[in-house]
């Protein structure tokens, strides 16, 4: 997967790790489509917290993290 300087910043930012995200890709629970057009978002829970990725539809990028936002975790 690729990750966009964006994401790597969000990453550093918020503590998530690579080995995180591989957990994260392994277990996630929800994915719906993005209000943007091509990307989905993916919301799951790692380490006792809920965070939500931006990927695109192939996910082949990961565009961006973050936690989850209460609605993500309530429409799961």
């Amino acid at each position: 997967m690729n990750i966009t300087r964006h994401a790597f910043e969000r990453m550093l930012e918020r503590g998530f790790t690579p080995e995180m995200l591989g957990k994260f890709l392994n277990q996630y629970h929800y994915r719906y489509p993005s209000k943007i057009y091509g990307l989905s978002r993916i919301t799951g829970k790692i380490d006792g917290n809920m965070w939500t990725i931006v990927v695109t539809d192939d996910m082949s990028t990961l565009v961006t993290i973050r936690r989850a936002h209460k609605d993500e975790i309530e429409q799961g």
